[in-house]
């Protein structure tokens, strides 16, 4: 497809994946996020834990960006599945930054932003990117809730690491700031390569570097029909 035609069915795309990104989910569970932060404010309370929850579901809040719901509305626009998926993710992304920024906002009117606000960024990046990675293998696999999957996993999986930090705590970063604090951001940056190599369009692989195997020969698949070798039957005696 030519680049003109291609923006223009890119730009034709947009409206309709926004109204099926399940932005309204995105914005009740970034609301949700920051709720315990709000109550713990209007109580005079240290914020640094609810912090914490509110940067690890507003990351998690991308795996609703994994379902696509108008997969088959969209087939006929010259739209691959991958840049449906990029579409969504930055709607998505765009609803959970607002949400989260409204919450950090209200600390920062109220008590002021304590002095490790900045960890909240790598828990809050490993979070949406194991969510996004979790939720497109969820998708892939034909899984009907892959959106509930994606979110859970990006809450429940960073917890599962913080509990082998407690065995491994000079590798395994933790929530509390430490010099391995920092490897929440090569979390991040593993998932986030696995993700985007999961929501590759199986529809444009090489199919033409595979080979099939046939008994005595070998056929590269080339568009044209591989052939077998003939079969050799033995010459038959005649009766006497």
């Amino acid at each position: 497809m030519r680049p003109p035609r291609r923006r223009r069915a890119v730009l034709a795309a947009l409206a309709p994946t926004a109204r099926v990104s399940h932005l309204g989910l995105a914005a009740l569970t970034v609301t949700l996020a920051g709720l315990p932060t709000t109550v713990r404010v209007a109580g005079g309370d240290g914020v640094s834990g609810s912090l914490i929850v509110a940067g690890l579901l507003g990351g998690a809040t991308l795996g609703w960006a994994v379902d696509d719901p108008a997969a088959e509305l969209l087939t006929p626009l010259p739209v691959s599945s991958p840049m449906r998926t990029t579409m969504r993710v930055l709607f998505v992304a765009v609803v959970a930054t607002i949400g989260t920024a409204l919450t950090f906002l209200v600390v920062a009117l109220g008590p002021g932003l304590p002095p490790d606000r900045g960890d909240r960024m790598p828990e809050a990046a490993a979070a949406a990117s194991i969510a996004l990675l979790a939720g497109l293998v969820a998708a892939r696999r034909g899984e009907p809730a892959a959106g509930p999957t994606a979110v859970a996993a990006g809450v429940v999986v960073p917890g599962l690491i913080v509990t082998l930090s407690e065995r491994w705590p000079n590798v395994v970063p933790a929530f509390d700031p430490g010099p391995t604090h920092n490897h929440w951001w090569i979390l991040a940056a593993i998932a986030t390569t696995l993700a985007a190599h999961t929501a590759r369009d199986p529809a444009h692989s090489d199919t033409n570097a595979r080979v099939l195997r046939f008994p005595g020969t070998d056929a590269r698949l080339n568009g044209q029909p591989p052939t077998a070798e003939p079969s050799r039957a033995r010459p038959t005696q005649p009766l006497r």
